[in-house]
């Protein structure tokens, strides 16, 4: 990651609050199922329930969900991690793979609809999957993904994406069959009211803890010679006694008194129970050269939930307002 050189604006003297926020957006399915299979019959088998588990927690309506939370809240700054691209095999004709189903472009029109258009920016892969059922190979793509909001007065002067180096392997029970989990991290420089500044969204590793700790340290260690203001953002898979942030970098749930316990992860796969059943706060806002004014849950009211009864993700999110 680059240095930034922050030259501050005539208007730089004057504070600017802006909205920011994380929300880990779900895969659609609890993929760990495959990671323990002992033959290509059983990776099948559980491929299949990860396609109907996926079909059932029904993104359409969950972006719907999604896009009235961060509309209503006005969020200028979105870091979102797990946005989904599923496509399967043309088979026999050898045709390019059909994407049937992106999460991406699906949450772009749900917030238009709900009233606001946001840009892309520093879209990075962080998740690839695939795997054979009935004949034809369903893969899906995984990525991090910054928004901005077009009428939040936020210009945006440059984007990085990058891969974290370590990268977790899982091995099954059939020897040929395997996985790579790779993690990654995405930025943007932006402007607002003459203060530059800069947001990182990053997702970091679930099930390998010294990995994710690994990923951690590359991340502060290129953000360290980066100059002003800095948000950072994301979903860290790791409680607050274990996230090892270094101690410039300020939590914005504890800085502004969050209210309630602040759990954002913990949901059943289905997103279908009745209760909300979150139990750990892994999602963050950190900052650095920045004061956190107030920060919020977003996800977890059950008057949240689309109209079939599913919650908007497997997390909650995380607004913060942040005075640069």
């Amino acid at each position: 990651m680059g240095q930034t050189s922050a030259m501050p604006g005539p208007a730089a003297e004057n504070p600017v609050t802006i909205r920011v926020a994380t929300y880990n957006l779900y895969l659609g399915a609890d993929l760990t199922v495959v990671f323990g299979v002992e033959s290509r019959e059983e990776l099948t088998e559980q491929a299949r329930h990860v396609l109907d588990q996926v079909m059932a927690t029904d993104f359409p309506a969950r972006a719907e969900a999604i896009a009235a939370l961060l509309v209503r809240d006005r969020v200028d700054l979105v870091g979102l991690q797990e946005v989904a691209r599923w496509s399967g095999d043309s088979s026999a004709d050898a045709l390019p793979p059909r994407v049937w189903l992106d999460f991406l472009p699906l949450l772009l029109h749900a917030l238009e609809r709900a009233g606001e258009r946001y840009e892309v920016h520093a879209v990075a892969a962080n998740f690839h999957g695939s795997a054979i059922v009935e004949g034809a190979e369903i893969t899906v793509l995984g990525h991090n993904v910054i928004l901005v909001r077009r009428g939040s007065g936020i210009r945006v002067s440059g984007a990085e994406v990058g891969d974290f180096s370590p990268v977790l392997k899982i091995t099954t029970g059939t020897p040929d069959v395997g996985f790579e989990v790779a993690r990654s991290w995405s930025s943007v420089e932006a402007e607002a009211g003459g203060r530059v500044f800069r947001f990182v969204n990053t997702h970091l590793e679930a099930w390998d803890e010294g990995i994710r700790d690994q990923q951690r340290e590359e991340l502060v260690a290129a953000l360290r010679e980066t100059r002003g203001p800095i948000v950072v953002v994301g979903d860290f898979n790791a409680t607050p006694d274990r996230v090892g942030m270094p101690r410039e970098y300020v939590d914005a749930w504890q800085a502004a008194g969050g209210g309630g316990d602040g759990m954002t992860s913990g949901r059943s796969a289905d997103l279908a129970g009745e209760k909300d059943e979150l139990s750990a706060r892994i999602d963050y806002v950190w900052v650095r050269g920045a004061r956190a004014e107030a920060c919020w849950v977003v996800g977890a009211d059950g008057r949240e939930r689309t109209g079939t009864g599913l919650w908007p993700s497997d997390h909650a999110g995380v607004v913060a307002e942040v005075t640069l």
